[in-house]
């Protein structure tokens, strides 16, 4: 690996004409940066010298002289961001492919995104990060924060400080939950701010000279959730639900895992939809502190949600060649306990989302368990699929149009 890694640095590569601006250099290089915590969207855009300029902490503001053409991500949210604003195709490596969800862009005309075989995983079955795949993708975007690398998958700060000097910046802000006990803060061992969907697609439409795209894309997505979380039933009418894992059930693992629909941090996206829909939580008080709880069938009886949604359920669907969503019915369904569940007894049992949603995604899933939540306000949920013209919920062909570049087109 020895001499790749002297090919590596001797070898030009595109990234030499992405050159840092001097406050990008300064952003990176003081690690010492004290205010990098208090720092959330800037005002990001194309400078005066014809830089693209951005602000995502942790890494502070970075300036380019031109778009970055070819990125990496890390599971899917980043992704979606980036087909937002029409870059999906400059993506080429990712933390796990696998967890990019592409399959709303079927229900968008003219959109689409490379296939998960088609992009290279940057970590490994053992959840280490492999820089030689890092060094050998050679992106122009690091486009993923990269404390996730280094708090999950291994990857130390002398690895993450050599792939951002010999290879591409890092781009990127984790915030799908709030972070765990143990996270790192690189670059500066100071905590920084979580951002919201909207902070994200103005930032990366900065830096990749997509702020018309960007600016559309806020003017649909804004006001359609606004307009769904205003149609919210009055509280004594929502559906009590139960946000269960999509996979793991008392006979592959030791319970049903049941998840906490209701997010701690205003700005994490991971259950976004849940949040926006003010939804009653029928395991709430239960958690104890932590995200989930296990129960049995007994427990989920107890508790006897209205409605269960399987967290991670498009997924699920068809996931190493099974489809667990309705393995998870059957199993209630033909269980003596299982099926007094009223959510079982009604027939209540929805797919749910997954948490990586970046705004295209976030549409489609708002829209989803909107339905499945709030029938009598939303329309009935008539399973996973394309919806007919009245049973949407926002504008598919506007939507489309923002991807594929016609934002004029209204």
């Amino acid at each position: 690996m020895s001499n790749d890694n002297d090919v590596r640095h001797d070898v030009p590569t595109r990234r030499d004409t992405l050159k840092y601006g001097t406050t990008a250099a300064a952003a990176l290089g003081l690690a010492g940066c004290s205010n990098l915590a208090e720092q959330s969207s800037g005002n990001g855009t194309p400078t005066d010298s014809g830089s693209y300029t951005a602000t995502m902490a942790p890494v502070g503001e970075l300036s380019l002289e031109e778009p970055p053409s070819s990125w990496v991500g890390g599971l899917g949210f980043t992704a979606d961001v980036l087909t937002a604003l029409g870059q999906a195709d400059g993506a080429v490596g990712m933390a796990d492919p696998q967890f990019w969800y592409t399959g709303f862009y079927e229900f968008l005309d003219g959109v689409s995104a490379p296939t998960s075989d088609e992009l290279t995983q940057i970590t490994t079955e053992e959840r280490d990060t492999d820089p030689e795949v890092v060094y050998e993708l050679d992106p122009d975007l690091m486009a993923i924060d990269p404390n996730i690398l280094l708090s999950i998958y291994g990857l130390d700060e002398d690895e993450a400080q050599e792939i951002q000097d010999t290879v591409a910046p890092w781009f990127g802000n984790e915030s799908r939950r709030k972070r765990f006990d143990g996270w790192t803060y690189w670059p500066d061992g100071e905590e920084y701010a979580y951002l919201s969907v909207p902070e994200y697609v103005t930032e990366y439409g900065a830096l990749f000279g997509e702020m018309s795209r960007a600016d559309a894309l806020l003017d649909l997505y804004e006001p359609f959730i606004e307009d769904v979380r205003s149609r919210v039933p009055e509280e004594s009418e929502r559906r009590s639900m139960a946000l269960v894992n999509g996979r793991y059930n008392p006979e592959n693992r030791d319970g049903w895992v049941v998840y906490n629909p209701k997010s701690e941090i205003e700005k994490t996206w991971g259950k976004k939809q849940y949040r926006d829909l003010d939804v009653v939580d029928a395991f709430e008080g239960a958690y104890g502190g932590e995200s989930s709880v296990k129960v049995d069938y007994e427990g989920l009886l107890e508790y006897d949600p209205d409605v269960i949604i399987f967290n991670f359920g498009i997924t699920y669907r068809d996931f190493e060649g099974e489809n667990y969503i309705d393995q998870q019915r059957e199993h209630l369904k033909d269980d003596p306990v299982g099926s007094q569940v009223t959510a079982v007894q009604n027939d209540d049992l929805y797919v749910g989302g997954t948490p990586y949603q970046g705004p295209i995604i976030n549409m489609f899933q708002t829209e989803m368990a909107a339905k499945q939540l709030y029938p009598s306000e939303f329309g009935a949920y008539p399973g996973y699929g394309e919806l007919s013209a009245d049973e949407q919920l926002f504008d598919r062909g506007r939507l489309a149009d923002i991807v594929n570049g016609d934002i004029d087109n209204e």
